[in-house]
């Protein structure tokens, strides 16, 4: 079989919120991911979820993963593939998302500018003392 993945995958079991895009009123699941990427997401769940269906999904990367703050990354894919019982979980669905888009939160942006910006400042030379 062929690899068609386009980005790196990290196994990563991180929370997930996951909203439907539709008039679904099953409302929001939670859920964890057992991978990630820049270009997909899989992630199990108690119940299946429709082929090609339009979620909106919202997970943060903890500081252990970022090295500084927690980062708030909030994207919008469509459901690819759906396994049952993945890896053998009794009653569970693997969901394969692919990521159309996503954005990350500008705190943390702003948070890794400025903790950048400290470093800099602080590897400079000490400046000449004035006689």
């Amino acid at each position: 079989m062929e690899e068609r993945r386009v980005a790196h995958r990290y196994k990563l079991p991180l929370p997930v919120i996951v909203k439907r895009l539709s008039l679904d009123p099953k409302g929001e699941l939670r859920v964890t991911t057992r991978d990630v990427s820049t270009s997909g997401v899989y992630f199990t769940s108690d119940e299946p979820l429709a082929l090609g269906i339009k979620l909106d999904l919202s997970l943060t990367l903890p500081p252990e993963v970022t090295q500084g703050s927690a980062v708030v990354i909030d994207a919008q894919a469509r459901v690819m593939r759906v396994d049952e019982r993945p890896s053998g979980a009794d009653d569970r669905f693997g969901i394969a998302a692919v990521i159309d888009r996503f954005n990350v939160s500008r705190a943390a942006v702003d948070f890794a500018l400025h903790k950048a910006e400290q470093v800099a400042i602080d590897k400079r030379p000490p400046a000449a003392a004035s006689a």
